[in-house]
């Protein structure tokens, strides 16, 4: 009798364990951004100028911010794995609405689409994986998987922003094709994921007071939790602002646009290894001088763009990508440490709804700026608001002993 008991433990032990490499195969996939290193030309070949352009960026952070956190009671309610297949679902059709598209509006729906499916995976993927260890007793090595699984993203992005760069100088359109059947893809993949257990699952009656509960939650009475979220969303929003200034930066610095793949993938290659190795960057550091860390980096990587324009002065934005994936690692696993099972998804989904928020408002400023004045000078204005605001909000972590 023991003997039959145990047997399908130990399957749905394995069944839960698959997931970790599944969702490896979900950021690997959905991480092949073919698109990437020629999108502005793109936008531009099809009669969009900057402001246009970052019109697009701003309604697709505004659409997250819109749904980012009901996506993530969502999945706390109905599951991760239903959650994370009609992600796949959405982004696959963003995507092919993208690839046949030829204006503004077209572009405008699917970034919307595109947005549902991204929200709809973020904080998403965390809980799942979080929770997956959990169940395997394996939650203390959170920050080391997560560093691997982006390692891995960010290499395969590195991998497709080559190839798009060699697709891309044939015709643009063709990156958008490219990427639709690893999309497809994921859909059954996503559909084979099990779900793991949680302690307490939420009540599904009284929808909107639970969600403002666990927002309060979140933002006002875990004062801790509150001042972390809004310090990542400060770093992501101000990290994240630059990534449409690279392609006419490197113009600037008289890189041929055939090389432009090359230059995006050594980012990704950068924030790969930053991936992987992250909890050993922070188990060393500390999670005081690792937080510190975050904002001053930001900061001098804008600066020295903005002051030394050559040939390889694209280099200073390795340290964006460095901070790009060391936050995502870190910060989530500080956050996760903060919150219950039942509700993780909803508060890493609030932790992404700051973030875009801040990145709304901050995107078009800059680029009214760079339209008016100069690209140099949005970036130094980036540069000396990121010193102060994260200064500032060091401060205030000190104070309410986050640090």
């Amino acid at each position: 009798m023991k003997t039959k008991n145990q047997q399908p433990n130990k399957k749905i032990t394995s069944k839960i364990a698959n997931n970790i490499w599944k969702l490896k195969i979900y950021y690997i996939f959905n991480s092949l951004a073919f698109f990437l290193p020629i999108i502005v030309l793109f936008w531009q070949d099809n009669g969009l100028n900057m402001t246009q352009i970052m019109l697009l960026q701003s309604i697709y952070a505004i659409t997250i911010v819109i749904i980012e956190v009901p996506t993530g009671y969502f999945a706390d309610i109905y599951g991760r794995n239903k959650t994370l297949t009609i992600a796949a679902v959405f982004t696959f059709i963003g995507m092919l609405i993208y690839s046949i598209g030829f204006n503004f509006f077209h572009f405008l729906i699917a970034e919307i689409i595109w947005g549902i499916g991204c929200s709809l995976l973020s904080g998403t993927d965390s809980a799942l994986l979080y929770d997956t260890l959990k169940d395997l007793k394996k939650e203390s090595q959170y920050k080391k998987i997560m560093g691997n699984a982006m390692f891995y993203r960010m290499l395969s992005m590195g991998f497709a922003n080559v190839v798009g760069g060699f697709i891309g100088a044939i015709n643009f359109r063709w990156t958008f094709y490219a990427l639709l059947p690893f999309l497809f893809i994921l859909i059954p993949i996503t559909t084979s994921i099990q779900e793991p257990s949680r302690h307490k699952l939420i009540i599904k009656k009284g929808y909107t007071q639970e969600l403002f509960k666990i927002v309060k939650q979140s933002l006002v009475d875990n004062y801790k939790l509150r001042w972390l979220m809004i310090y990542s969303g400060i770093i992501f929003a101000f990290n994240q602002s630059v990534l449409w200034f690279y392609q006419p930066y490197m113009s600037l610095s008289g890189i041929d646009v055939f090389y432009f793949g090359f230059v995006f993938a050594s980012f990704q290659i950068v924030a790969a290894i930053s991936s992987k190795y992250a909890h050993k960057i922070e188990e060393r550091l500390g999670r005081k001088y690792s937080l510190v860390m975050l904002f001053v980096l930001v900061s001098v990587s804008y600066l020295l763009m903005s002051n030394f324009v050559y040939l390889f002065s694209f280099s200073f934005a390795f340290i964006q990508q460095f901070i790009r994936s060391f936050r995502r690692v870190i910060i989530s696993d500080y956050v996760n440490q903060e919150i219950k099972s039942n509700i993780r998804a909803t508060v890493l989904s609030v932790e992404n709804l700051v973030g875009k928020v801040i990145y709304a408002i901050i995107a078009p400023i800059m680029g009214w700026i760079a339209d008016v004045y100069s690209l140099l000078q949005a970036l130094t204005v980036l540069g000396i608001t990121v010193f102060v605001i994260g200064g500032i909000f060091i401060i205030v972590l000190y104070k309410n002993k986050v640090l």
